[in-house]
């Protein structure tokens, strides 16, 4: 009963600092594009992404890991000199992963991005977060975490490295938008493979990662005061646990749509499974302890993924997300409508009936595992305003299953498209670019360029 409402309220709470978060995002996100966009690698630039974290930090979404923070610093520390070391060693790790995220983006040039966009990525990182989620709530025992429960007086800097580094990771789900802008400036910026701009492109991110880390470092240093450890903190770990198992939502989400799933049926896969593993732990002998009936319960639920993965493999030929067509009156045009508006599917055609209506070309990248295209794809439905404003184009929409989605992606124009997606670009009839953008909430900046 703890854990229904426990997941009842976290995902509440994430769902309210995702509406609250969208203004300052999209203005932070704007701020970081354009500093990035000066191609400069001045101290001046460095001091900006550190402030860009500085502020990021402040969003509403990151509240949560603040106690968190301080709960783990609290039950690690041992001691005067632990006291501002393990602080010191959690504000590194979490600095770390983002040095790390802007070397892996420079180095792959967007092909662990690339990784990240399979739908089977997805779902086993999914399985992953369920895992780690289970392990920080205290229903499995993990041996290479040891000694990092909250609470626990061992004093491992190791343990506290990794806890800042997952710090670093639960963080960087919620300022991602930033995090995209940065990636986006270092793959823009990269041209082949070179050592001393791989590590330059990896200290600019390490500078966001600082800034992001400075009330984390704080808090460590000079901050909250916590009862002494008892029950309460047990409570602390249920509420990282389920916090941590929104994310395993959000992942198997992605890689469900990726072959075809639908929202709602993504949801019942998602808490049936939940309902599968918990009625099978409950199942098992008591005289068990907690951990191993927990083991046994995700070797049948991993059993159960594994099964349906090799029968996806071996019965059916590789599947894509179904990308719904129509063809007009001719038989020949593919488009999709949409509420009022109509798309068409196929690059030429598009230009096509540009060029015969004199009017700007507005596209739309898309795919089924990202959560802002679907954002978007919801406005252009609802919003009255973007309605009108896209009427005053021609539109083309691009799957990143057809082939003309690495053409784009090929084009160094476009260097957005091998970090992720939502992105949106208006040019004319002759592909000269006129805007371009991978805000889906910039609406205004859209209808501006459009005419509207």
């Amino acid at each position: 009963m703890k854990l229904f409402y426990t997941l009842i309220f976290i995902l509440f709470s994430i769902a309210s600092a995702d509406a609250y978060a969208g203004d300052p995002i999209s203005m932070m996100n704007s701020w970081v594009e354009g500093q990035l966009a000066s191609n400069q690698s001045s101290l001046s630039v460095y001091l900006f992404l550190m402030v860009g974290g500085l502020l990021a930090s402040l969003l509403p979404c990151v509240y949560p890991l603040y106690p968190i923070t301080a709960s783990i610093i609290q039950g690690r520390s041992n001691g005067e000199v632990d006291r501002a070391l393990h602080p010191v060693i959690y504000y590194a790790g979490l600095a770390l992963v983002y040095f790390l995220f802007g070397l892996v983006a420079a180095a792959t040039g967007g092909a662990f991005n690339e990784v990240l966009r399979l739908p089977i990525t997805n779902i086993l990182l999914a399985l992953l977060f369920l895992v780690l989620a289970l392990a920080t709530a205290g229903f499995i025992h993990l041996s290479w975490f040891a000694g990092n429960t909250i609470g626990d007086k061992t004093p491992g800097l190791s343990g506290t490295l990794l806890m800042g580094m997952g710090a670093g990771l639960l963080a960087s789900s919620c300022v991602g938008p930033f995090v995209v802008s940065i990636l986006v400036g270092l793959a823009s910026q990269t041209q082949g493979f070179s050592l001393g701009a791989t590590l330059i492109a990896a200290c600019k991110m390490l500078a966001f990662g600082l800034g992001l880390g400075i009330p984390f470092l704080l808090i460590g240093l000079f901050g909250v005061r916590l009862p002494k450890s008892g029950s309460w903190m047990a409570y602390v770990q249920w509420v990282l646990g389920a916090f941590i198992l929104y994310f395993a939502f959000t992942y198997l989400e992605k890689g469900l749509s990726g072959y075809g799933f639908k929202p709602e049926n993504i949801q019942l896969v998602f808490f049936g499974a939940l309902i599968l593993m918990f009625s099978i732990f409950l199942f098992e002998r008591e005289k068990l302890p907690n951990s191993q009936r927990m083991e046994r319960a995700l070797c049948v639920l991993f059993s159960v993924v594994g099964s349906v993965i090799l029968a996806q493999g071996v019965f059916t030929s590789t599947t894509v997300a179904a990308t719904p067509v129509t063809l007009n009156a001719a038989g020949t045009i593919p488009t999709e409508t949409k509420g009022e508006l109509t798309w068409y599917l196929n690059r030429e055609d598009a230009v096509k009936a540009a060029r015969e209506q004199g009017k700007p070309i507005f596209v739309d990248f898309f795919a089924y595992w990202c959560a802002n295209c679907k954002a978007f794809e919801h406005l252009a439905e609802t919003d009255p305003a973007l309605i009108d404003g896209l009427k005053q184009a021609v539109l083309l929409k691009i799957y990143d299953t057809d082939p003309e989605f690495k053409e784009f992606q090929n084009d160094s124009r476009y260097p957005e498209l091998k970090v992720g997606l939502p992105f949106f670009i208006i040019s004319d009839a002759e592909d000269h670019l006129i805007y371009k953008t991978s805000d889906y909430t910039r609406t205004q900046d859209m209808l501006l360029f459009l005419g509207g």
